[in-house]
C-alpha cells in the first residue's frame, strides 16, 4: 500500500500531488461563481440595498461597468465593526444556522457578494448606520486586500463603488461580450430588480446620461407600466388566485399576461418572481403557455409577469450559484396552480371560450398538460423527419419549368431614386382575404423590366409557400425568404447612405421602456441610413416622422419595435458580428412577413421572384434555410411507387 502512495508523489519530491490552494486563488475561484459579468455585480449590490430596507437606490455605470459601478442607497447602513466584517467571505447578517437555509426571506444570505466582488476589483464601501449622527466609515479593498477603516462623511445608508473589474484576472475580461452587450445586460438586470419593488425609487446613470428613473409607485402594475411602457401595460390581463388543497396550498399568485392579440414569437418579458426573487423555471413558463394554448399561433408566446408567494419552507433557494433557480418541494403542484390561475383569469376577463371547464372542475383540460409536460421532459420530445437538401438554381425559369408560350404577368420593377429598383409589389389595396397587401422588397436593377410567369402557389398554415417546379415541389419559409430579400436591400441602403424614404403627414409616437430607448439612442444613425427619421418625444417615447418607402404606415411601429427587440436579445451569431450586418439583420427580422400572415397569389409569386433575384436565396441572415426542394423521385420513393 505504501508503494502505491509513493507512486502518487511528484518526481523529485516527497510531497503529495494534491495541494491546498493559496487563499488568493480560492478567492478568485469563489468570485468566478458569483461575479460572472458587470451585471451580476450590480445584481448583488442592489439586492444588498433592498435587504437593507432602502427606499431609494441610485446606480451609476461607466464603460459598461468595467471602469466603474456605483450603488448608493438610504438603507440601514453598517457600523464600523460590521463594515470590517462585511468584506469577509461568508460573513452575513441574514442567517445564523443551517436551518435558516430552508426559511430564507431575504434576497441575499450567503455573505459572498462583497468578498467575491472585492477579490477581482478595486472596491470602496462608505456607510453610516442610524447611530452615527452623520458620521460614516470608509473601507477600501483592492484585489481582496483590505485597507484601514477611515472616518468619512455619510448620511444614513451605504455606497459601494467598484472600479477596474477583473483588473487582476484579465483572462476573465477577455471572455466578456462587447461593451454594448454588457450594457444591455445591465439594463435588463436593473429592470428585473426594479419591477417587484414598487416602493423603491430606482435611478440609473450610464456614462453620465440618466437612462432610468423609476419613482416610487403604489402597485406592481404601475411599476410594470414605468418599466415596459403604458401601451404594453394597458394590454395586460390580471390573473390572481390563492392556492388550496394539497397541490396549491400555501401559495398565492398575481400574474399579468399579455392579451391574445399581443402575442409575440419572442416576448421581451417572461418574468417569474418567487417571494420577490427573479428566477427561471420551465414549469411555470409552460403552465402559462398551456393556459394560452387556444390562442397561440405557430411560434407565438405570451408575455407575462408572475409574482408567486410561497411558504419559504417549501422552496430551496440554495441550489444555484447566482440564485437564478430554486427547487420547489412540489413542482407539479406549482405547475397546476399557475395553470389554473391564468386560465381562470382569462375566463374572468371575457377572453376565455364558453366551452372551457368551469372553476372547480380541475386544473387541467382533457389533454392533461401537466402530465404532457413531464412526459415531454422524460422523452425529449418528438423527433422530426429528416430534411432534404436544396438544389442549385441556375435560372429561375428553368427551375419552375416556365413555358414561354403560356400566359405571363408583369411585375413592376421600375427604378426609384438613385438607380435603385423598386420592390415587386401588388396594388396598395387589400388582397382577396381583406388583408393589407405586402410589399416584398427591392430587387437588383438588372432584373428591371423582366416578366415572370404566374405560377399557382399554395400557402400552408400561414408559414410556408408551396410552389410546383419543373421536377418536384419547392417549399419556402415566407418569413425567412422575406428576411433574405430585406437584408440584402438594407445592406445596400446602409452602405450607400441613400435610402428611399417617405415623409409622414403625422408622426408615429412610440412609447418604449428605458432599455429600448437606450438601444434607439445608440443606433439612431443606422435607423437614419435605412430611411427612418426618429426623434425624442417625451420621457422614453420617440417620434417617427419618416420611414423606408416600401413600408406601409401601419407597419412602421411594429418594424421599429421588432428591430429594437432583436438588438436587445443580442441575437448576433458569428456572421452578424459586424455592426452594419447586425443592424441589417435586425431590420430584416422586424420588417419581414410574419408567420400567420396571409398572402395572395400575386404576393407569393412576387416573394419567389424577389428571393431568386437575391445574391444568396438559400439562407436567411441567421443561417436558416429559406427553401427546400423535394424532387419527384423523392416523392415517388416516399409513396413506395
Amino acid at each position: 500500500m505504501q508503494e502505491n502512495n509513493d507512486n502518487l508523489t511528484t518526481p523529485g519530491s516527497r510531497s503529495g500531488v494534491i495541494q491546498v490552494l493559496d487563499p488568493s486563488v480560492v478567492e478568485k475561484i469563489a468570485a468566478g461563481e458569483v461575479v460572472e459579468r458587470p451585471a451580476s455585480v450590480l445584481k448583488e449590490l442592489i439586492e444588498n440595498s433592498i435587504d437593507a430596507g432602502a427606499t431609494r437606490v441610485d446606480v451609476a455605470v461607466e464603460e459598461a461597468g468595467f471602469s466603474m459601478m456605483r450603488v448608493s442607497d438610504n438603507g440601514c447602513g453598517m457600523s464600523r465593526a460590521d463594515l470590517g466584517r462585511s468584506v469577509l467571505a461568508h460573513a452575513t447578517s441574514k442567517i445564523r444556522s443551517a436551518d435558516d437555509l430552508f426559511s430564507i426571506a431575504t434576497m441575499g444570505f450567503r455573505g459572498e457578494a462583497l468578498a467575491s466582488i472585492s477579490a477581482v476589483s478595486r472596491a470602496c464601501v462608505v456607510t453610516s448606520d442610524d447611530d452615527s449622527g452623520g458620521l460614516g466609515w470608509e473601507l477600501a479593498v483592492e484585489g481582496g486586500v483590505s485597507g484601514d477603516i477611515e472616518p468619512a462623511p455619510r448620511t444614513r445608508g451605504t455606497t459601494v463603488t467598484v472600479r477596474d473589474l477583473f483588473f487582476n484576472v484579465p483572462a476573465r475580461k477577455k471572455f466578456m461580450k462587447t461593451a454594448r452587450g454588457e450594457q444591455s445586460a445591465i439594463t435588463k438586470i436593473l429592470e428585473q430588480l426594479a419591477i417587484p419593488f414598487p416602493g423603491i425609487h430606482f435611478t440609473a446613470t450610464v456614462d453620465g446620461k440618466r437612462v432610468m428613473d423609476l419613482p416610487r409607485v403604489g402597485s406592481l402594475r404601475e411599476r410594470i407600466c414605468s418599466v415596459a411602457g403604458n401601451d404594453f401595460a394597458r394590454g395586460l390581463v390580471e390573473c390572481e388566485g390563492e392556492g388550496e388543497g394539497e397541490g396549491g396550498g400555501g401559495m398565492s399568485a398575481l400574474v399579468y399576461v399579455s392579451s391574445p392579440e399581443k402575442l409575440q414569437s419572442k416576448p421581451r418579458f417572461q418574468s417569474l418572481y418567487v417571494n420577490l426573487r427573479r428566477i427561471d423555471n420551465d414549469s411555470v413558463n409552460f403552465a402559462v403557455r398551456e393556459a394560452f394554448a387556444q390562442y397561440l399561433g405557430h411560434g407565438n408566446r405570451p408575455a407575462f409577469f408572475c409574482f408567486l408567494d410561497v411558504d419559504p419552507n417549501k422552496v430551496d433557494v440554495n441550489v444555484h450559484p447566482t440564485k437564478q433557480q430554486m427547487k420547489f418541494d412540489d413542482e407539479r403542484g406549482v405547475f397546476g396552480f399557475i395553470y389554473h390561475v391564468v386560465k381562470e383569469g382569462l375566463r374572468n376577463s371575457g377572453l376565455g371560450r364558453k366551452d372551457l371547464p368551469a372553476q372547480g372542475q380541475g386544473y387541467c383540460p382533457a389533454s392533461n398538460p401537466i402530465q404532457e409536460f413531464y412526459d415531454r421532459i422524460g422523452t425529449g420530445g418528438i423527433d422530426g423527419a429528416a430534411g432534404t437538401g436544396v438544389s442549385t438554381v441556375d435560372d429561375i425559369n428553368a427551375i419552375f419549368g416556365h413555358d414561354t408560350g403560356g400566359p405571363q404577368m408583369s411585375l413592376d420593377f421600375s427604378a426609384v431614386g438613385g438607380g435603385r429598383a423598386s420592390a415587386p409589389s401588388v396594388d396598395a389595396g387589400a388582397n382577396d382575404d381583406g388583408n393589407a397587401a405586402v410589399i416584398i422588397g427591392d430587387i437588383g436593377a438588372a432584373d428591371s423590366g423582366r416578366s415572370w410567369e404566374m405560377i399557382q402557389c399554395y400557402q400552408i398554415h400561414g408559414i410556408f409557400v408551396l410552389a410546383p417546379i419543373k421536377n418536384g415541389i419547392l417549399l419556402i419559409d415566407q418569413h425567412a425568404a422575406h428576411e433574405r430579400v430585406l437584408y440584402e436591400q438594407a445592406l445596400l441602403d446602409l452602405e450607400s447612405g441613400r435610402p428611399v424614404s417617405q415623409q409622414l403627414l403625422l408622426p408615429i409616437i412610440i412609447e418604449m421602456s428605458p432599455a429600448e430607448k437606450a438601444v434607439v439612442d445608440e443606433v439612431r444613425d443606422s435607423f437614419t441610413n435605412l430611411g427612418f427619421e426618429i426623434a425624442d418625444w417625451s420621457g422614453n417615447s420617440v417620434s417617427v416622422s419618416a420611414m423606408p418607402a416600401f413600408l406601409r404606415y401601419g407597419e412602421a411601429e411594429a418594424a421599429v419595435r421588432e428591430m429594437v427587440r432583436y438588438l436587445l436579445d443580442g441575437r448576433s451569431p458569428g456572421a452578424m458580428r459586424e455592426p452594419v450586418k447586425r443592424f441589417a439583420a435586425a431590420f430584416a427580422c422586424g420588417a419581414a412577413i410574419k408567420s400567420g400572415q396571409k398572402l395572395s397569389q400575386e404576393e407569393m409569386n412576387a416573394l419567389i421572384n424577389a428571393l431568386f433575384a437575391a445574391d444568396n436565396p438559400y439562407a436567411c441572415p441567421h443561417g436558416r434555410p429559406t427553401l427546400v426542394r423535394i424532387s419527384v423521385d423523392e416523392l415517388t420513393r416516399r409513396f413506395l411507387r
